[in-house]
């Protein structure tokens, strides 16, 4: 089988990165890469002539039908397409966002990239290149929670979502998922995705009780060139 080469990824990465969907043990050739991200979407043993096992997690898509909400109370909440922050308000969030990200826990990546990474998210998410709308509150001038929206026809996804850890168990998550639900409802949305970490366990418990149910599971496994391990 042949592996998909990632442009963007090696190039931000600047590293020969690329991927492949197995569902079976099966001969690939490496083609030189320096990582190969293997997606599976069962569990089975796999091995990578020549390469290292360095990372595996297991993606979760939550789904949730729409139907209107009878609360209406998001005085808190604010959009930034009227009130517009810069992309460094949000950089500790969307930090806190990814925490539970391959990109962070696989060490091999480096926490400046990761952060590099995250902030082109933020920066893409305000500019609407990744994201339609950002929803945020704010405490004392700071921002202690927000949520990134994209829209796909009828399909709502949320992108980014974080509460600051002082502020966390408070409802805040909720309000602002609350938030996003009833934008999607009243612009022709029916669904709304979530994507996490199975390993996340505060995420996925929260979004159950949200309403959410698991649509489908990936598990993505990292393997390196020993040469570049």
């Amino acid at each position: 089988m042949k592996i998909n080469f990632l442009q963007w990824d090696s190039d931000f990465f600047r590293k020969k990165i690329g991927d492949i969907t197995i569902d079976k043990e099966e001969n690939i050739n490496s083609e030189d890469y320096d990582l190969v991200v293997v997606k599976q979407p069962s569990a089975f043993d796999f091995s990578l002539k020549g390469y290292q096992l360095s990372f595996t997690e297991t993606k979760v898509n939550f789904i949730k039908t729409l139907n209107p909400l009878h609360h209406t109370d998001f005085g808190v909440i604010k959009d930034t397409d009227t009130y517009e922050k810069e992309a460094d308000y949000f950089k500790s969030l969307a930090y806190e966002s990814g925490k539970k990200s391959r990109f962070l826990l696989d060490e091999k990546f480096g926490e400046e990239k990761f952060r590099e990474l995250y902030n082109m998210w933020v920066i893409n998410s305000l500019n609407k290149k990744f994201a339609l709308k950002t929803f945020y509150i704010e405490e004392d001038g700071k921002a202690i929670g927000f949520v990134t929206l994209q829209k796909y026809d009828r399909l709502g996804k949320i992108g980014l979502i974080a509460a600051h850890p002082n502020f966390q168990g408070q409802g805040f998550g909720k309000k602002l998922l609350n938030k996003v639900e009833d934008f999607c409802v009243k612009n022709g949305i029916t669904h709304l995705e979530i994507p996490t970490q199975k390993e996340n366990i505060q995420a996925c418990s929260f979004y159950k009780k949200q309403g959410y149910t698991i649509k489908d599971e990936l598990i993505i496994k990292h393997y390196w060139k020993n040469d570049s391990l």
